[in-house]
């Protein structure tokens, strides 16, 4: 005669084991509300859902506020999700409403940024006391900065941010100090002023002694690299970029590089704050030598009036607006 086994027998390893997972599910979920309690407003409430695989804190309103004797920050939104695997507590991804970022660096004149957007998402993972990746995505981004004098605005813009993993005190001595970060910046359908729409990518490596915590560390014998940058419209690349900024502990940024481009005049302009001219592309790319300070006070080194006239691309759309 065979035995039948009851059901609850053959449900209770089950129930069991949920059980099991909900109070360790409920122990990751102290961890993600613990991590945020240290960065939001005191009293603000925290719940965290999703069980029984994800972690999500759903906000309202937020308002973060962070700031020490040199940096003001400050992120708005209108809503803010906080999304992280369990066992991951290293990696998170957040969403955002309609969110408004606000930086300020107090020793340096001008060296302002706000960015208003209609929604963005952010990716972190961090390593050890490091930032291992960071990746933002706006879309319909405007972006406002004292060290510009127009407004930026654009379809979809990115940032990626990275700390070297590779130790300070490790690194071999040379004449330039290590790279402690590493940034790309890229918008399509960028119009800077009132410029013609545009592709833009930055590539910046931040030099210092010892490892991005503040702007002082920086600040101290520490430069930004642009590695490049370029502009580019629908039929190609226009200008790019390669400079050095450098603190010049008076609060403002020493800026030195040169710009290669197939719209020399325009490029001339922009920088002038002039008005655009109408000019046809080059065949070949002029390199334009640029120094000054930021902001507000960039020069760029005038066309040899001596030098023949360089040969164009007539078949090409003229250059486009850049400003």
């Amino acid at each position: 005669m065979i035995r039948r086994i009851p059901l609850w027998a053959t449900l209770l390893p089950l129930v069991l084991g949920v059980a099991i997972w909900a109070l360790v599910w409920r122990g990751y979920a102290r961890d993600l509300e613990a991590d945020l309690a240290a960065v939001l407003p005191a009293g603000t409430a925290v719940e965290v859902g999703g069980f029984p695989y994800r972690l999500e804190a759903r906000l309202g309103r937020a308002d973060i506020v962070r700031g020490d004797v040199a940096i003001a920050a400050r992120l708005r939104a209108d809503e803010l999700t906080v999304n992280r695997v369990p066992w991951q507590r290293d990696r998170q991804v957040v969403n955002l409403a309609a969110p408004v970022a606000e930086l300020a660096l107090e020793p340096l004149a001008g060296a302002t940024l706000k960015i208003e957007a209609s929604e963005a998402q952010a990716s972190l993972r961090l390593a050890g006391s490091g930032i291992g990746r960071l990746s933002i995505v706006w879309e319909d981004p405007r972006f406002t900065t004292g060290l510009l004098p127009v407004r930026i605005t654009a379809g979809r813009a990115e940032l990626h941010l990275r700390e070297p993993p590779v130790p300070i005190a490790s690194r071999p001595q040379n004449p330039r100090l290590p790279t402690v970060a590493q940034l790309v910046l890229s918008g399509t359908e960028v119009q800077l002023g009132a410029s013609d729409p545009l592709a833009v990518r930055m590539e910046v490596e931040l030099t210092a002694g010892r490892p991005l915590r503040s702007f002082v560390g920086w600040a101290a014998g520490g430069t930004a690299e642009i590695g490049t940058a370029t502009l580019a419209d629908k039929t190609g690349e226009i200008a790019r970029l390669n400079a050095t900024l450098v603190p010049d502990g008076a609060g403002a940024l020493r800026i030195a590089g040169t710009i290669e481009t197939v719209c020399p005049a325009n490029v001339r302009a922009a920088i002038a704050g002039q008005p655009a001219v109408s000019e046809r592309r080059l065949r070949s790319a002029e390199k334009v030598v640029i120094s000054g300070i930021l902001p507000g006070g960039i020069l760029a080194a005038p066309r040899d009036p001596a030098k023949p006239p360089a040969p164009v691309r007539a078949q090409q759309p003229p250059c486009p607006r850049l400003r």
